[in-house]
């Protein structure tokens, strides 16, 4: 009795449970690293706000703004960045900006209008205009950068606008594969470099004389 038992203690294990095993470990693994991202509260929602004033006598502010997200996963809080552009003059304004440069993950972009002003060279059929990455940023990726301003016009005699940069990652967005992918990249991207942000972006922000002032 005691033999047989022994027998089959030591029975190895067959190569389809091998499989079997190895895809289970696997699948768990991947389902832990979605999990832990959802309930990780480290990150929570950053709002700033820095002012822009448009002072009287003044032709054009013009401001660079960089703006660092610290982490980004599924399901992570969202993130927002404000700044707040004030009139002090006697005419209406208008505010424009533009995204010269984004950091994500370690991949740099630049757009043709910093490398123009860093007097780079620029490639007209691969560089992306300052239009064109803020659009990427929007629609590219499963997280979402986003740039909002309560108005073009920030009206004469104390008027104000907020600009509002907003990051969302929705951990249930119908694209596991994508999400497990690219939060597989931003964890080993913390993982090498804990002290540097997930995303880094440069904006400019420019306030001039509303055109409908000039008269």
């Amino acid at each position: 009795m005691m033999n047989r038992n022994n027998k089959k203690r030591h029975n190895p294990l067959k190569p389809s449970r091998i499989v079997f095993l190895i895809v289970l470990i696997a699948s768990n693994t991947l389902a832990w690293f979605i999990y832990a991202t959802k309930v990780d509260t480290n990150v929570s929602v950053h709002v700033r706000a820095w002012n822009v004033v448009f002072e009287a006598g003044e032709n054009e502010v013009t401001n660079m703004i960089n703006v660092p997200v610290s982490d980004i996963y599924p399901g992570m809080d969202d993130y927002e960045y404000e700044i707040n552009a004030y009139n002090r003059s006697e005419v209406d304004a208008s505010i424009s900006y533009q995204v010269l440069r984004a950091n994500i993950l370690g991949t740099e972009i630049i757009s043709k209008e910093e490398k123009r002003a860093l007097g780079l060279a620029v490639d007209e059929q691969e560089d992306v205009s300052a239009a064109q990455l803020e659009t990427m940023l929007a629609n590219s990726y499963p997280f979402s950068i986003t740039i909002s301003t309560s108005s073009d016009t920030i009206e004469l005699g104390d008027g104000v606008e907020t600009f509002t940069l907003s990051v969302a990652w929705p951990y249930e967005n119908n694209q596991d594969d994508v999400d497990t992918y690219w939060g597989s990249l931003a964890y080993q991207y913390k993982e090498s470099n804990p002290s540097l942000p997930s995303i880094t972006l440069k904006i400019k922000i420019t306030i001039t004389q509303a055109p409908d002032s000039a008269d």
